[in-house]
C-alpha cells in the first residue's frame, strides 16, 4: 500500500507502476523538475484563501478505481478549520462514508494531538521536525486536507496522497507533460472509502505525505532514498510507524539506493530514526537542517552533521547504526547501539558458525551490512580475515552469557588481519558478531577462516619439546619477555601475540632449529608499548599449535 502512495506522491500513478525501477527514478526526476521551474515564480494571490465550516469548492483530484486513472472533478464542503488546516469532506460522502464525528477526530490528530503527544498534532509536528509547509500560491499558510472516495484498484486501496500539480497554476498544470490539473493550494488527498478514515495510521500516513510537501518546498529535487527516510521517520514520531520487516532479513541493502520495495522503506526508517534520536538535540535542528540542505543524498547528511558541530565521521555513524540494528540495546553505551521508539526484530546473518573449520567468503554492498556469528564452545577460534579495501571497519558484538547484554568493540582491517577469540571467553559470551558494515562506494568483497586451535599443556609435551615464557607476569623490565623452545619439530617462522580482544598485536620470526629463544620488548607493530593486561602466545610444534598466556603488568 504505501508502495502506491509513493508512487501517487510522484505524481502519475499509473505510468509509475508500469515501469520497471530505471526509467520510475528517471521519471520521477523528470516530473519533480518540470514543478521546479515554476517554484517561487508565483505572485501571492491579492486575498489570503481563508475558509469558514460551510463553505464549498470544486476541487480536481484522481479518480483511482479505474487504471490509468482520471481526472474528475467533485464538489465539497469545508467541515472544520484549525489553526494549520482546513478539512474539506466530497458532498457525495458526506453522512454516507463521514460524518462530523470522524471530522471531530481526525481534526483532533491533525491539530491538538498525536499518538506520541498531546503537545501538537501531526501537522505541527511535522513543521517542528522538517520546516515550514510552503505557500506558492494562494497566499495561505494552511492545508487543505480533502477527504473523499480514493477507492481501489486490483486488490490496493489508498490512504492518500500528495500532488505536486497542485504547486504550480492550472495553466501550467496543463503545460506539463501529461497535462495535469492544478488547485492551486497546498492539499493532501485522503481517503474517507473504502478505507475507514478516522483510524490513526490514516493520519499518520497523512504526516508521511505532509512531508513530502515540506520537502517539495525546500529542496525540491532531494533523492528519493533521503525523502522517503524522512517522510518514514514522520510516522515514527506520530506514534504509528511502517511494520519492521523483510529488511532484517536482508540487511546488505544499500541505504541511498531507492529499489520502491518494501524494505527500502524500512531501511531508511531506521536510518533517520537513528539519526534523529542520536544526533537531532535541543541544541540543533539536524533534521531540519538535512532537508533544507541544498546539496543531495548523503552528502547533505555528512554536511550537516560537520555544520551541526559534530565530530564523528560518518562512516562511524554509519557503523554504529548497523551494530544498533543488530542488538537494539537503548541502554549500552549511552544509547548509541539502540532505539528509544522502536522495538526492532532479529537481523538475519549471513553466517552462524558452531563447527570448524570455516572457509568462507560473502560481499557488501556499498552503505550496507553483513553479520557473521560465531559461538566460540569453549574452543580456541583463531579467525583470519581479508577485504579489497584498506581501513574497512569491522564492529565486534559479544553476547554475554545468561543475559540479555552485549559488549561492543571494532577494529580496522587494512587488507588481512588475523584475530584470536581465545577459549576464556566462553565464560563470558554466548557468541560474538563480526559486523562488515561496507562505508564506501564501492562493492565490499571478504573472505575469513575459522580454525579450532588446539591448546597442548606443558606437562602433556615431551621434554624436547618444552616450552617458557621469562618472566611472566613482565613488569616492564628492560630485558624484555624472552620465548624459549626446545623442539626438534618447529615448523612455523614465527611467535604471533594476540591481545584479550583476540587481535593480533605482534609477530615474532622464530628460527627453524632445535634450540632457539626470542625477546618480545612489550611493544606492538606500529613500536608503541601494549597495555597491561593479559596476552596470548601461539605457534605450532610438530601437529600441535600451542597457545599460552603472559601477563603484562607494568
Amino acid at each position: 500500500m504505501k508502495k502506491i502512495l509513493t508512487i501517487l506522491f510522484l505524481v502519475l500513478p499509473v505510468i509509475l507502476i508500469c515501469l520497471p525501477i530505471p526509467e520510475f527514478d528517471a521519471f520521477h526526476k523528470q516530473i519533480t523538475l518540470q514543478t521546479a521551474k515554476w517554484q517561487g515564480t508565483h505572485s501571492p494571490q491579492e486575498d489570503s484563501r481563508e475558509y469558514e465550516v460551510g463553505d464549498t469548492q470544486t476541487y480536481w483530484s484522481w479518480d483511482l478505481s479505474i487504471m490509468p486513472p482520471t481526472w474528475i472533478q467533485t464538489p465539497a464542503t469545508c467541515r472544520a478549520v484549525g489553526e494549520h488546516c482546513y478539512v474539506f469532506v466530497a458532498d457525495d460522502q458526506w453522512n454516507i462514508n463521514m460524518d462530523q464525528s470522524d471530522v471531530d477526530i481526525v481534526f483532533n490528530y491533525l491539530e491538538n494531538e498525536t499518538m506520541n503527544s498531546t503537545d501538537y498534532g501531526a501537522i505541527e509536528m511535522d513543521i517542528n521536525l522538517f520546516g515550514p509547509i510552503p505557500d506558492e500560491i494562494d497566499n495561505d499558510p494552511k492545508i487543505i486536507v480533502f477527504y473523499s472516495e480514493l477507492g481501489s484498484f486490483g486488490g490496493s486501496s489508498f490512504d492518500g496522497y500528495f500532488s505536486a500539480y497542485n504547486q504550480v497554476t492550472e495553466a501550467q498544470a496543463q503545460q506539463m507533460n501529461p497535462p495535469g490539473h492544478s488547485n492551486e493550494c497546498e492539499m493532501i488527498y485522503m481517503t474517507c472509502s473504502p478505507l475507514n478514515p478516522v483510524e490513526p495510521i490514516r493520519i499518520s500516513v497523512l504526516a508521511h505525505e505532509l512531508q513530502h510537501m515540506i520537502h517539495w518546498g525546500t529542496d525540491i529535487n532531494e533523492e528519493t532514498w533521503l525523502n522517503e527516510g524522512c517522510s518514514e521517520l514522520a510516522m515514527v514520531y506520530f506514534g504509528l510507524p511502517d511494520p519492521i520487516t523483510v529488511f532484517p532479513s536482508s540487511p546488505d541493502n544499500q541505504l541511498n539506493v531507492w529499489n520502491q520495495e518494501w524494505a527500502d522503506y524500512v531501511k531508511v526508517m531506521l536510518f533517520f530514526t537513528y539519526l534523529e534520536e542520536q544526533y537531532d538535540t535541543e541544541e540543533n535542528e539536524l533534521i531540519r537542517d538535512i532537508v533544507a540542505d541544498p546539496t543531495n543524498g548523503l552528502e547533505s547528511v555528512i554536511n550537516q552533521l560537520i555544520d551541526n558541530g559534530f565530530q564523528i565521521p560518518f562512516e562511524s555513524v554509519f557503523l554504529n547504526w548497523t551494530i544498533a540494528n543488530y542488538i537494539d540495546d537503548p541502554d549500552l553505551e549511552q544509547g548509541q547501539y539502540g532505539y528509544e521508539g522502536l522495538d526492532l526484530p532479529n537481523f538475519s546473518t549471513s553466517g552462524s558458525h558452531t563447527a570448524f573449520p570455516v572457509n568462507a567468503a560473502g560481499t557488501v554492498q556499498s552503505w550496507a551490512a553483513d553479520y557473521i556469528r560465531v559461538f566460540p564452545n569453549g574452543e580456541n577460534i583463531l579467525h583470519n580475515i581479508t577485504v579489497n579495501k584498506d581501513n574497512q571497519s569491522i564492529g565486534l558484538i559479544k553476547k554475554l552469557n545468561d543475559v540479555d547484554e552485549f559488549e561492543v568493540e571494532g577494529f580496522n582491517v587494512n587488507g588481512t588481519w588475523t584475530g584470536y577469540v581465545p577459549p576464556e571467553w566462553d565464560d563470558l559470551y554466548y557468541y560474538v558478531v563480526y559486523v562488515y558494515a561496507n562505508h564506501s562506494g564501492s562493492l565490499l568483497e571478504y573472505s575469513y577462516d575459522l580454525e579450532e586451535v588446539v591448546s597442548v599443556e606443558e606437562e602433556t609435551m615431551p621434554e624436547i619439546q618444552q616450552i617458557s615464557c621469562y618472566p611472566n607476569p613482565y613488569y616492564g623490565n628492560s630485558g624484555g619477555i624472552n620465548f624459549s623452545i626446545n623442539s626438534s619439530g618447529i615448523r612455523n617462522s614465527e611467535i604471533e601475540i594476540f591481545n584479550i580482544k583476540g587481535q593480533k598485536v605482534k609477530s615474532l620470526p622464530f628460527a627453524s632449529q632445535e634450540k632457539s629463544s626470542i625477546i618480545w620488548d612489550g611493544m606492538n607493530e606500529n613500536g608503541k608499548p601494549v597495555n597491561n593486561g593479559v596476552y596470548f602466545y601461539r605457534f605450532t610444534i610438530d601437529e600441535n599449535i600451542v597457545t599460552k598466556k603472559v601477563l603484562i603488568l607494568k
